[in-house]
């Protein structure tokens, strides 16, 4: 019994040392962006109305004020609003180490604090930017989602956080090390916007181009996202476990990257 009781009473220290690491490194994080010429934190969250009136405006232009009978702002903004978590993973999340590489001197902070601290700011200013995008367009147009299936878009917004976390978990370990590994991939997907159903409907593409669209997991949570708040109809073949199952499977590689690398990542 004074085995356990002492094996619990290390794992309870333990853990509010790192809740409190993690939550000083959120602050530090947040401090940072806002600091940024002071419009920083502005244009984070700015970003996706920025998108989504540029692509919006260009549809309107050509005459097509709904898609798949949805008012075209909404439409181009769900895509947007999940599409931008998914990014920020792969552009911010990777590079959390090497920017608070200083603070690894203190032994009370662990490089996967680091990680789960840029991870929570990044996730909840997409989510802030999302709610604001969507109150946005109601302000101006009057037009808001029919939320058709509300629990179909939470599970969407929660496979895009286990996606995104999966993405970012083993690209921050090994980018750490090889840090062109991260500028090579922010290069790579830097067309990803325009395979990922954002701008337009996958019901819209021909059969073929449905197909090879169906291999991006990105789509499948875009649609659902989009079909849980306004009734949509998903293509045929669409599965939202499989990103799930992807961003698990990639989320567990991570761990196992981490533990394998763990003392190498703490050395400033």
């Amino acid at each position: 019994m004074e085995k356990s009781d002492s094996y619990l009473h290390e794992m309870k220290t333990g853990w509010y040392r790192q809740r409190s690491a993690i939550r000083g490194l959120v602050f530090k994080e947040f401090k940072i962006k806002q600091g940024i010429g002071r419009l920083g934190l502005f244009w984070i969250l700015a970003e996706p109305v920025v998108g989504m009136m540029v692509i919006s405006l260009l549809w309107l232009v050509i005459g097509r004020a709904k898609i798949d009978g949805v008012h075209v702002m909404l439409f181009i903004g769900s895509g947007f609003a999940i599409f931008n978590m998914i990014k920020n993973s792969i552009s911010s999340i990777p590079q959390a180490i090497i920017a608070n590489a200083a603070l690894l001197n203190y032994p009370q902070v662990k490089p996967i604090d680091t990680l789960i601290a840029r991870f929570i700011l990044e996730m909840w200013l997409q989510l802030i930017a999302m709610f604001l995008m969507f109150f946005g367009i109601f302000w101006l147009l009057d037009v808001l989602p029919e939320f058709a299936d509300p629990l179909l878009s939470l599970e969407a917004i929660g496979t895009a956080l286990i996606f995104s976390a999966g993405i970012a978990f083993p690209l921050s370990v090994y980018g750490t090390f090889y840090v062109s590994l991260t500028k090579a991939v922010n290069i790579i997907t830097s067309p990803l916007m325009l395979v990922s159903a954002v701008m337009y409907s996958v019901n819209d593409l021909p059969v073929r181009a449905r197909e090879v669209l169906t291999w991006n997991p990105i789509v499948h949570i875009i649609e659902a996202f989009r079909s849980g708040l306004f009734g949509t109809k998903m293509f045929q073949g669409h599965n939202l476990g499989y990103p799930f199952m992807i961003g698990i499977c990639l989320l567990g590689f991570g761990c196992i990257a981490y533990s394998v690398n763990r003392y190498k990542l703490a050395q400033p």
